[in-house]
């Protein structure tokens, strides 16, 4: 179930910084900003979910 999670926050890590540069060469830098922001927070649900992920695993081992 984390796994799916896991990979779940870096798909959207991964088109949150994809349609932040794309609005950063189309646009400005202020609406490219928001996507920035929003793929940070993401990043930062990503890494908790991968530091309980491993942490389970080496519990079960």
């Amino acid at each position: 179930m984390l796994r799916v999670l896991e990979l779940s926050w870096l798909v959207i890590v991964l088109l949150g910084a994809s349609l932040g540069t794309f609005k950063l060469i189309t646009e400005t830098l202020t609406s490219a900003l928001w996507f920035f922001i929003f793929t940070g927070v993401a990043m930062v649900f990503w890494l908790i979910r991968r530091n309980q992920r491993i942490r389970m695993e080496k519990r079960e081992k």
